[in-house]
């Protein structure tokens, strides 16, 4: 017989005995606890959102942030700048005009089901916690309210002194984006443009040839990229 999983408050009971950093908690023992294939929070930052939480082992989940990230449109976008929750209990009933871009690719993914709450105290908010089911259908009441809970508590660890920090060390949350930024910089010199528009030519270039936006930055750091000849 297997054990029980913990539930959501047991969880975050454990983790504030220690460090109070937002790496105390683990993504796969919280979604485990929720019913959920995954969780991930991106936090607010002026090129759009940063992955700053997830588990390693979830590839669907970060590969969903990165497309979001690269066609600037979907859930977790929505429910940061509403600040209101988005509940997307079955891709495939969305009607294609809500998010024309990434629709189609995202449909590729084992994704079929997203949940996302904004994270936010008062005016200020944050970033967004979103869930993942690799299955349809809506969260249970119970359910609902320990994503809340998480919810609330990812926000007020985030607002304290360490909540940014990586548990143990003296530096911050790794990003799953610091290639992409590195590689932004490098080709807004190249190309002398500024970041931003940099940053739009990468994107744009992932999207039209349909690759990981991480691989062109890869390709760009390490001078395997064609994109500065590229008008796209």
């Amino acid at each position: 017989m297997s054990a029980a999983v913990p539930d959501v408050m047991t969880l975050l009971a454990t983790a504030s005995q220690g460090p109070q950093g937002l790496s105390a908690l683990q993504p796969a023992q919280f979604a485990a606890a929720l019913d959920l294939d995954g969780l991930i929070i991106s936090l607010s930052n002026s090129s759009g959102l940063e992955l700053v939480w997830s588990d390693p082992s979830d590839a669907t989940g970060t590969a969903v942030e990165d497309l979001q990230y690269t066609l600037g449109e979907g859930p977790s976008l929505d429910a940061v700048r509403t600040g209101e929750q988005v509940m997307v209990p079955d891709l495939r009933a969305v009607p294609a005009h809500q998010w024309p871009a990434l629709l189609p690719p995202l449909l590729e993914h084992p994704v079929r089901a997203l949940y996302v709450m904004p994270l936010q105290l008062g005016v200020i908010r944050l970033g967004c916690l979103t869930g993942r089911r690799d299955r349809p259908g809506p969260l249970t009441r119970d359910q609902m309210s320990d994503v809340l809970i998480l919810a609330e508590a990812a926000t007020l660890m985030l607002l304290s002194p360490d909540g940014a920090r990586d548990v143990g060390s003296e530096g911050p949350l790794p990003l799953h984006r610091a290639l992409l930024h590195q590689a932004v910089g490098v080709l807004s010199v190249r190309l002398d443009v500024p970041v931003d528009e940099a940053l739009a030519r990468l994107r744009a270039y992932a999207f039209t040839h349909e690759r990981p936006i991480l691989e062109v930055a890869d390709d760009v750091l390490n001078g395997r990229s064609r994109l500065e000849n590229s008008s796209s």
